[in-house]
């Protein structure tokens, strides 16, 4: 008989073929992966651009900031006589626009918390906007108008801050040019160099100096990443532009700094420093058309390099994908052929086992040397089934015996049947029981609601249980927002976010909140107080149930703080006037003046003596002299700065501290200007007007003296000088030459006094 022919011989015959094509092949769907790697990357980078929170943020950023609702509302309290109220109404309205932008996104618990906070800020705004269409604050100065209405941008830019952080680019992310823009805008905007550099000129707060030179610094760096990325001539143009106006604000920082320092109103120094912000508006949104267009232009590239890769899989597929198939087919064929004698052949012999024909000699000659090769397997499968077969009759044996063990587990069966009805029984007895519990609980939660007190159980830190609506009252959180999917994290990381636990990273405070109620309750209860939404001061006591229950009482203890604070006010304040007293003069010189000689800068005390006041108390009476000291009290209020220190030391004895000033001149004319203030006549509630001057000594530190005390009687000493004068002038120690009011000061070119006291200038 003729050998067959064996498997490996078919197959070589086509193998040569088979190889060529499929190497081929391989280098086609190599080259494809590669084009689809560039692809992919492509699709991120546009993916990316395209990605709707990083666009909302940046929205917000610009409704919000430079030229929205923050620059507006800034400028329509410095400049009441270009008031435009309609430009504020606009960026309130794209305000709530980019919210519902924002809102419409899959956005986390934070971010929401976020969003409300800028919402109730947004009334306020709203508020705020009504009473200057009314004409309430017309006849107020710019400073005092920002103060009555109460309106700052801090709550709206931390939230702001918080939804980038959350949504923006991390750390190390690529910055393309629609993340470098919102950083500008972040610079400059809100939270930024204009906004607070205009706040700056309504409150001459040195905090606000600062961070308005920390916001130039970042406006001007990131200003030159984008001129170094700028790819076009009208790019580089529009970088050069909005360079120039953060050149003109960077100068009106410098301005305002002097002024403030003068004593210079902050309508006068916003005209001083007025920059016209339209060019630089039209270049920002030049570059904003850019990063758009630059975005289109990557989608575009990603619909090619697809359109590469499909065509790439037709060639593929229609010149060797198909010619493969084709020859593994012929194999196939070549196979289907000879291998059915085979299998008749090793069926044949599997039978004859299955037979159990143990003794049976089995040919293997006409098979193939693969197959012939399971002569020795099947010999060894021919020997086990034997031994299996006597097992088979041992394993009968044991059957018998599982059967009878069979009965006896029935015979257990039955007896934990019945006892499982048995606790079914007991099981319906608890529930009733159960219910009847629930409706106690029904009462007592009653009872809860109706407390003064405020009153929250939450399963440890995870979700809340239940609350009372007194609760959300003393915390200043709506009602509707307690529900039973919340947790406590989530209520701190709210009252976090609204900045009830301070200033940074909301997230970073809830954590450190969490752990400190956590270790504080190992010890049983934690009790503290807490100031929540600026309205209600709370006696909080926390109390850790053994399951884990976590339960929160908060008693309002508002009207007993205000009256300790009334208590230390009246400890450090003049109970007529309501100015400093000497305590609160005392305990703020020793800290000022230390201050002062650090920054480099000149400190100056003034020493002010009323003339004429014991006439008006002899001729009106002592409530008229009281009548007197109070209105001039308001009259020191409104001339001297937020950072100066007004305070009472005597009958008709006052003490000025001016600090931050750049030589002894400056105090020298606001004392001045002071004196033209005191002269204006002050009716009485008698019906009659009197009016009084005074007269004023000026001591500067450190030039005159280091020691507070030494000051203080050097400033006595001129202000003597001052009286001995004749009154109504201002006479300042030291060596100043002449200063000049509208007349030369200098009287006669020499000296007042041999102790080194030198005219200052008069107010006549």
């Amino acid at each position: 008989m003729r050998k067959a022919a064996s498997v490996s011989q078919i197959i070589k015959r086509h193998l040569v073929r088979m190889s060529v094509l499929g190497s081929v092949l391989c280098a086609g769907l190599l080259y494809m992966a590669y084009e689809l790697s560039v692809a992919e990357s492509r699709w991120g980078e546009a993916a990316s651009l395209h990605d709707a929170r990083p666009a909302a943020i940046s929205r917000l950023r610009h409704e919000l900031g430079y030229g929205g609702l923050v620059h507006h509302y800034l400028n329509t309290i410095l400049r009441p006589e270009e008031a435009s109220t309609q430009q504020v109404a606009f960026g309130i309205g794209g305000v709530e626009s980019a919210l519902k932008e924002f809102g419409a996104l899959d956005i986390s618990p934070l971010e929401r918390t976020a969003i409300e906070i800028i919402r109730e800020e947004l009334e306020q705004f709203n508020l705020a906007l009504r009473a200057l269409e009314e004409g309430e604050f017309t006849s107020m100065s710019p400073e005092r108008t920002y103060i009555r209405l109460g309106v700052t941008p801090d709550r709206m830019a931390r939230a702001v801050e918080t939804l980038a952080m959350v949504s923006g680019p991390r750390e190390g992310d690529r910055q393309d040019g629609q993340h470098l823009l919102g950083a500008f805008e972040a610079a400059i905007g809100l939270n930024g160099l204009i906004h607070h550099l205009k706040v700056y000129v309504l409150t001459s707060d040195p905090a606000a100096l600062d961070a308005a030179t920390a916001a130039l610094e970042r406006a001007q760096a990131t200003l030159a990443v984008l001129k170094a990325r700028a790819m076009t001539g009208t790019e580089r143009e529009a970088v050069r532009i909005i360079g120039r106006t953060i050149d003109d604000y960077a100068r009106g920082l410098t301005i305002a700094a002097e002024m403030v320092a003068e004593g210079v109103p902050a309508r006068e120094i916003d005209k001083a420093i007025r920059v016209d912000d339209v060019p630089a508006l039209s270049a920002y949104e030049t570059l904003r058309g850019f990063a758009i267009a630059r975005l289109n232009e990557r989608t575009r590239e990603v619909g090619a390099g697809l359109v590469t890769v499909r065509w790439l899989a037709l060639v593929l597929i229609v010149v060797f994908l198909v010619p493969f198939v084709l020859q593994f087919a012929r194999v196939c064929l070549g196979l289907m052929k000879a291998v059915p004698s085979w299998l008749d052949q090793v069926t044949d012999i599997a039978d004859s086992l299955a037979k159990e024909e143990f003794d049976r000699n089995q040919d293997y000659s006409g098979l193939p040397a693969e197959f012939a090769a399971l002569e020795t397997p099947f010999n060894a499968i021919r020997r086990t089934l034997w031994f299996r077969r006597e097992q088979a009759v041992e394993g009968e044996a044991q059957v018998d015996s599982f059967a009878a063990e069979n009965d006896q587990l029935s015979g257990k069966l039955a007896t934990v049947r019945k006892d499982l009805d048995e606790m079914t029984a007991r099981a319906e007895s608890a529930e009733a029981r159960a219910a009847s519990a629930g409706t106690s609980v029904d009462m007592i939660g009653g009872v809860i609601e109706s407390l003064s007190q405020g009153v929250l159980a939450t399963h440890g830190f995870g979700k809340l249980m239940f609350w009372n609506p007194r609760l959300a009252e003393l915390t200043g959180v709506p009602l509707g927002w307690f529900t039973r999917e919340r947790t406590l994290k989530e209520l701190i990381l709210y009252l976090a976010t609204r900045g009830d636990y301070g200033v940074g990273d909301p997230t970073q405070i809830a954590d450190r909140v969490i752990k400190t109620i956590d270790r504080e309750l190992g010890d049983g209860v934690y009790r503290y107080d807490q100031s929540f939404g600026g309205q209600f001061v709370l006696a909080l006591e926390i109390v850790r149930r053994g399951d884990g229950t976590i339960v929160f009482s908060a008693t309002d203890i508002t009207e007993r703080h205000e009256q300790a604070a009334i208590m230390r006010e009246q400890a450090t304040s003049d109970p007529l006037t309501g100015l400093a007293n000497r305590n609160a003069l005392d305990k703020f010189t020793g800290s000022m003046f230390r201050h002062v000689e650090r920054s480099g800068k000149v400190a100056a005390v003034l020493a002010l003596d009323l003339d004429g006041f014991k006439p008006v108390n002899d001729a009106y009476g002592h409530g008229a002299g009281d009548e007197v000291l109070v209105e001039l009290s308001a009259r020191l209020r409104e001339e001297v700065r937020d950072t100066d220190f007004v305070a009472r030391t005597g009958g008709d004895e006052f003490i000025i501290v001016m600090l931050h000033l750049e030589d002894i001149r400056g105090a020298v004319r606001f004392a001045q200007r002071l004196l033209r203030a005191i002269e204006v006549p002050i009716r009485l509630s008698q019906g009659v007007e009197v009016s009084i001057s005074g007269s004023i000594g000026v001591s500067a530190f450190p030039q005159d003296a280091r020691e507070v005390d030494e000051l203080f009687r050097k400033a006595d000493e001129a202000l003597y000088e001052a009286k001995g004068a004749g009154r109504n002038c201002v006479r300042a120690y030291g060596d100043l030459n002449a200063v000049k009011d509208g007349q030369d000061a200098v009287e006669g070119g020499k000296d007042e006094t041999s102790s080194g006291l030198r005219v200052a200038g008069s107010s006549r």
